[in-house]
């Protein structure tokens, strides 16, 4: 009768191996295809998400929505980022940012889609600036329209050197917050 290492030696990788690479395979399969973290960079999202906050983004193809938080990667050169912003417009639509004179002679920034002005709370203050894009734009083919929600120190679709975003440079769709843990749960 052989002591016990004989008989391991016998019955081949232990279960524990296998069980342990099985859970690493599916860990990594779902950090590349299903779900990932982001880690907010500036102050362009705020007042909604804060330069630190740690995010869990869906990377399942799925369809897009208005006023979505997603994650668009933009190339300049050589090199290419994440950048974390609001989607305004889908393809077809027709986006009009114009500025407008209140009766104290302040001047904001208005957002118009396909003739309707946006309604949107989830902004810091009122833009300051239209971008140099030519306004009315209509929006490409399986391209979006994003804007970050600070809009005063955003760099998004209103700059032609970025423009609208295709598809396929959209790496997900934010859906929870990790960190900080005051503010932990689902984002809308």
């Amino acid at each position: 009768m052989g002591t016990r290492t004989d008989r391991k030696k016998k019955k081949g990788i232990d279960p524990f191996y296998w069980k342990a690479a099985l859970v690493l395979a599916a860990v990594l399969f779902l950090r590349t295809f299903v779900m990932g973290t982001i880690y907010v960079k500036g102050t362009s999202m705020e007042p909604n998400f804060h330069h630190g906050d740690l995010l869990l983004v869906n990377k399942l193809p799925i369809a897009l929505d208005y006023e979505d938080v997603v994650i668009c990667r933009i190339s300049r050169g050589e090199t290419s980022e994440n950048i974390i912003k609001r989607v305004i417009g889908k393809p077809g639509d027709e986006i009009v940012i114009e500025e407008d004179m209140n009766q104290a002679g302040e001047t904001s920034c208005q957002v118009w889609r396909n003739g309707e002005l946006l309604e949107e709370a989830y902004i810091l203050e009122k833009m300051e600036q239209i971008g140099d894009l030519e306004y009315p734009y209509t929006v490409e083919e399986n391209h979006y329209f994003v804007l970050g929600d600070n809009r005063n120190a955003s760099t998004d679709s209103r700059q032609s050197y970025i423009g609208t975003i295709a598809r396929e440079d959209i790496t997900g769709k934010v859906f929870f917050r990790l960190f900080p843990f005051d503010v932990f749960g689902t984002v809308d």
